[in-house]
């Protein structure tokens, strides 16, 4: 059994490699200006009771369409961090060396993942948590904050997961840095850009794209929201006869089905060639 101590050390060791400067003030500010470029404003004088309700609508929909905007954004920036994590070190031979050592290849794999996939999720939340709270901040709307806010917060999780174990796919296989930063921006932009297309460019079928990785878990959000409209994505009468489980059942099958086959792969088949 791996100390606990030297696992603490690695995951650090893990962090610092890939949230050096300037990684860390990038992604900061890049989830501010979405965030603040999508916070919805009260407009229309309301009673108290109908005060309240404006106020947890629009924070509903500052939450979603600041996740909307910074969907493409964290997904190419998850994507390409963990590409450099494992293809990187692979080129470098740092991974020879981590795998030569008394961990186990369990460890190195959920260290290497984790330390991109954590520290993203909670940079994102608690910012864009953070902004939100303090545009609508008032005695009534905390608690309207803090429940949107536990909602949002496994949605970027999913979300990044998918993201994430794509972008470990590639690495491992094609073990290359910059081949592997290509792939994964260029897929990760196709596979968004996809679930943009409405069905006045390529008919019905468009309604079906709704079913793909980026709008599943943000479709799962707005209906625990109570949203009946879902802005940006495109939407047709085949989404509201889907159940909300659906989308979240979706959402974690996406988080996992590069994942698991990876994480297989990398302790079971993975091998160091020169």
């Amino acid at each position: 059994m791996w100390p606990n101590n030297a696992l603490i050390d690695l995951f650090k060791a893990e962090i610092q490699k890939a949230w050096s400067f300037p990684i860390l003030e990038i992604a900061v500010g890049l989830i501010a200006f979405t965030t603040i470029a999508n916070i919805h404003v009260l407009l229309n004088i309301s009673t108290q009771t109908g005060l309240l309700a404006s106020f947890s609508i629009l924070i509903s929909d500052s939450f979603f369409d600041s996740l909307y905007s910074q969907m493409l954004f964290l997904s190419i920036f998850c994507g390409v961090l963990v590409s450099l994590s494992f293809a990187r070190d692979y080129e470098q031979g740092f991974m020879q060396t981590l795998l030569s050592s008394p961990v186990s290849r369990s460890v190195v794999f959920l260290v290497k993942f984790f330390a991109v996939i954590l520290p993203l999720t909670i940079l994102t939340w608690v910012m864009t948590t953070s902004i939100v709270f303090l545009n609508f901040y008032s005695g009534s709307s905390v608690m309207v904050v803090i429940e949107k806010a536990l909602w949002a917060l496994p949605v970027i999780f999913i979300a990044l997961m998918f993201c994430g174990g794509f972008a470990a796919f590639i690495s491992l296989s094609l073990k290359r840095t910059i081949p592997s930063v290509l792939t994964v921006v260029l897929a990760g932009f196709s596979i968004w850009y996809i679930s943009t297309v409405t069905s006045d460019v390529v008919g019905n079928i468009a309604n079906y794209f709704i079913l793909t990785p980026f709008p599943v878990p943000l479709i799962a959000l707005s209906r625990v929201f109570g949203r009946v409209v879902t802005p940006f994505i495109s939407l047709g009468d085949f989404e509201y006869v889907l159940p909300t489980w659906v989308f979240w059942v979706l959402s974690v099958f996406y988080a996992l089905v590069f994942l698991v086959p990876v994480y297989v792969y990398f302790t079971r088949r993975f091998e160091i060639r020169e």
